[in-house]
Formats: structure tokens, C-alpha cells, sequence
């Protein structure tokens, strides 16, 4: 299991902290799905829980947005480009956005303008915007509350 109930960690390290075992760690928080996954997970996979589970439509194009630290500050025109461009773009070529799940830096950033986006448009819309934030476990705030006693195992998807 995971070693964060009996120690202060200063540096995470996913191999020391962590540990492979069928997920305990899946549901719906606030609309929004979660899955904690090991890294060694095959794409794949992950693939067809996000289409084939949630039922997200698969992405004509995929955007990672990355980049700053955490003493960078956002400039008001990089606000703005996402909130007006990214978004917008996302919806009209039915793309996915992927950016770190942290509330920080351009994730907060791009977690805003898709909020915001989802606020204003209708909720008949057939073209919603997808995006998806990827952070490690280990700095997911009140992480034991997503812990879910029954174990799930996703074995039906093949890759054939």
C-alpha cells in the first residue's frame, strides 16, 4: 500500500510510495470522473475505459497544454487565449485537452476556462469539451476519501 499514512514525504517518488495492485480508486466527484492508475498502464487501455466506460467520444486531436512553475505567473493574455481559444478550438474539432490535474499554473488555468465554458453553454450541446487532468496520486488532496473498498478490475477490454 501506499506510505503516506506514516510519514512526511518531501519528495514523492512514485517507485518508494506507491505500490501495483488492482485499483481501489474510482468514481464521479462533482461531475467529473476520476481513475488512479499505475504509470505503467498501457495506453490502451486507458483509452477504452475513457470511451468505452465514461463514454467520451474519441478525440479527432489531442492538446497537452504544460509548462510554467509554480513562482510563474499566468499572463493575463495567456488567461485570455485559453479561455477564448483553447476551449472554443477544443469544441469545434471535438479534441481533448490534457494538462496536469492541479489546481496551479496553466492546469488551474485551463480547469477555469473549461468551467467557465460549461457555465455558459447549453447543456443540450453536442459538441462539449473534453478535458483531463492527470496528477499523481500521491499529492491528490484528501486522496483516502476516493478510496473505494470494492476493488475494481477492468479485464473485459482486448486489444484484438
Amino acid at each position: 500500500g501506499d506510505y503516506f499514512s506514516t510519514a512526511i514525504v518531501n519528495h514523492w517518488e512514485s517507485m518508494q510510495h506507491s505500490s501495483e495492485q488492482p485499483t481501489d480508486a474510482f468514481g464521479e466527484v462533482q461531475f467529473a470522473g476520476f481513475l488512479r492508475l499505475s504509470w505503467s498502464t498501457e495506453p490502451f487501455f486507458v483509452y477504452n475505459i475513457l470511451t468505452t466506460h465514461w463514454g467520451l467520444p474519441p478525440p479527432n486531436l489531442v492538446v497537452s497544454v504544460v509548462g510554467g512553475n509554480s513562482r510563474t505567473q499566468i499572463k493575463t493574455w495567456v488567461r485570455e487565449i485559453l479561455r477564448q481559444g483553447l476551449v472554443k478550438a477544443s469544441q469545434s474539432t471535438g479534441a481533448w485537452i490534457l494538462t496536469t490535474g492541479l489546481r496551479e499554473r496553466l492546469g488551474r488555468c485551463v480547469g477555469q476556462a473549461v468551467r467557465d465554458h460549461a457555465a455558459a453553454a447549453s447543456s443540450v450541446s453536442l459538441n462539449k469539451v473534453v478535458a483531463l487532468g492527470i496528477a499523481p496520486w500521491g499529492i491528490v488532496e484528501k486522496r483516502e476519501q476516493l478510496v473505494n473498498p470494492q476493488v475494481v478490475q477492468f479485464t473485459h477490454f482486448s486489444k484484438h
